[in-house]
């Protein structure tokens, strides 16, 4: 099939591969957040955004992001909530030749003793708890993120953690990196609702007990889908696929924090994530891996 489809026809996105042209040749980092608001809220913090609409509300913004190292070309698009609408926004982004795929999420913390609401969360893995993934791969086959990303994320951190010090200050945030779970229903698993209520909450018990940081909807098709595509095109000798995630903790003891929490953690999780954009591209031009 080669490198993507060849004159490739989105039916819930309005783009065109020439939309994802950009950074010398290493395309555009596309991040992928559940809401509209959200990717508006981000696009506002770019230049020469150019908005493409579609009825589905899944709009395409294009923009420019300065950094240190130049202007780093950047879009964002809703995928909508959950792992069926998220399995086909990056289907058809992939196919449109896209291979920087970055979701910016949110989340309820399992380890709230430990990652408050208001921090942010770095998957490592994701617990496939959803049928999305099942159809591409057998489940016991881990999901995770480009060890690149993970790279770039802790040198996001650690310069983050030097500029604080530098400051006299504290990290406006804590990070955490760990294994996240990915479910198909807020509702029965979180919420226990239903006549599932028991089943459901032994098994968020387990999770917790075994360490899983935080839960959510979509990292697990995102780094499912990654697998599949980037070995497809390793072996027709096309270019990598990278796939992260970086997650606002939203909710703790409770499913949801109040609204001032909430726009803490998102704001926070916005703000680490284009930090690590621009140290993934940084390093990238440094070792001029494209």
């Amino acid at each position: 099939m080669g490198d993507h489809m060849e004159g490739f026809v989105p039916f819930h996105i309005n783009a065109q591969e020439s939309d994802f042209e950009g950074n010398g040749g290493c395309g555009r980092y596309v991040l992928l957040p559940g809401s509209e608001g959200r990717a508006e809220k981000i696009a506002s913090m770019w230049k020469d955004v150019t908005v493409k609409k579609h009825p589905r509300n899944h709009n395409l913004y294009l923009g420019r992001m300065e950094s240190e190292a130049g202007d780093i070309d950047m879009a964002v698009v809703s995928t909508g909530m959950g792992a069926p609408s998220a399995d086909i926004i990056i289907n058809e982004l992939v196919n449109l030749g896209v291979r920087n795929l970055i979701r910016i999420g949110t989340s309820g913390s399992m380890q709230p003793e430990r990652v408050p609401a208001g921090s942010v969360v770095v998957p490592t893995g994701s617990v496939k708890d959803e049928s999305a993934s099942a159809r591409y791969l057998p489940v016991e086959m881990p999901a995770v993120p480009s060890l690149e990303f993970l790279v770039a994320a802790h040198d996001a951190l650690a310069e983050i953690m030097k500029e604080a010090g530098e400051q006299g200050a504290g990290l406006p945030y804590e990070v955490f990196f760990g294994v996240v779970h990915s479910k198909d229903s807020l509702y029965a698993r979180e919420m226990l609702v239903g006549p599932k209520r028991r089943e459901n909450e032994e098994y968020m018990r387990i999770l917790k007990d075994g360490g899983v940081l935080a839960s959510e909807m979509e990292t697990s098709i995102l780094f499912t889908l990654g697998q599949v595509y980037g070995h497809r095109f390793d072996r027709e000798g096309g270019r990598p696929v990278l796939t992260g995630a970086v997650l606002a903790v939203i909710g703790g003891d409770e499913p949801f924090a109040d609204k001032a929490t909430e726009t803490v953690a998102t704001d926070a999780a916005i703000s680490f994530c284009l930090k690590t954009v621009e140290m993934l591209h940084r390093t990238r031009l440094e070792q001029r891996r494209f």
